[in-house]
Parts: C-alpha cells; structure tokens; sequence
C-alpha cells in the first residue's frame, strides 16, 4: 500500500486487513476523504445514487457505506488526524444518515403496499426514530449499539389503497 494511513490501518486492525484484502479497490474509493473525514453530505449522496431497487440492495449500499466511513474514521483516528469528538460525531452520523435511509426506503415500500400512514385528520404522517443514549448524545463509538424507538407522531391509520 502507499497510503501510510491504510498501511497504518492494515498493521491495527484485523478487520482493516481483511476489508482491504477482500476488496483491495476500496483503497482508491476513500483516499479523497482521509484530509477531511467524511461529511453527512457524502454519507447521503452515497446512499442516494442510484436509488436502491429492492431490500436487497439497500442493505448492501448501507454495508459499502459502513464500510467506507469505517476505513476513513479509523485511519483519521490512528494517524491522530481525527479527535475523539470527530470519531464519535462521524460514527453518530453514520447512525443517523443510514437509519433515515433505511426509514425511508421502507416508508416507501409500506406506504405502496398498505396506504400512506395518516394521523387523525388524514393528514400524511411519517414514522419518527428517536435514538437513545449514545446515539441521542452524539457519541457512538466503533463499537456502540444502538437504542432505538419508532414512533408516529400522533394516533391514526394508513390509508388503505382501494382495490382496482
């Protein structure tokens, strides 16, 4: 390798060497973001384009991101490029960015198959994750789990599509 950082990455982390050696392509894939870590704005663009087409798909393109942000946030934190706060803020986001993706896209799937959800007064609600404890403070770390509750703003049904 000739990126110190992935070098560093390989000599740390069991995992870093297995990731790279699987898939020796991801060390040109992230070696733009190493100067500045990877923003919301990336974390979303990646997951965007193109749309996923089926679960499958997505749970694959969150996998790749993980992945991505994974191999930048560990090299950031090992060359000393990255505090914790940075570490932890990118790990939260991570959390964020792929939970309203997920949300999203099943959203979408459910809303097609059952009606869009609606509170009382038939107006469109969507489901809303609140994340507790280390996720809620902005403080996940590499190993973090974590907590999560689902929830719709107010009481309400879905608007069943009529049969055809």
């Amino acid at each position: 390798m000739s990126n110190p950082a992935l070098d560093r990455v390989v000599r740390c982390s069991r995992y870093g060497r297995r990731l790279l050696a699987a898939q020796p392509q991801l060390a040109e894939t992230v070696a733009g973001p190493f100067d500045r870590g990877f923003t919301r704005g990336a974390m979303q663009a990646f997951l965007s384009a193109p749309a996923c087409a089926d679960e499958a798909a997505l749970h694959q393109r969150l996998r790749q991101l993980r992945q991505r942000v994974w191999l930048v946030a560990t090299a950031r934190d090992l060359t000393g490029s990255a505090d914790l706060a940075e570490v932890m803020a990118t790990y939260s986001t991570l959390a964020e960015v792929c939970l309203t993706a997920a949300l999203d896209f099943h959203h979408a799937v459910l809303a097609a198959r059952h009606g869009e959800p609606r509170d009382e007064h038939g107006r469109p609600q969507q489901m809303v994750v609140v994340g507790m404890g280390k996720l809620g403070g902005g403080e996940l770390n590499v190993s973090s789990d974590i907590d999560l509750i689902y929830l719709y703003p107010e009481e309400g049904d879905t608007a069943a599509n009529e049969p055809g």
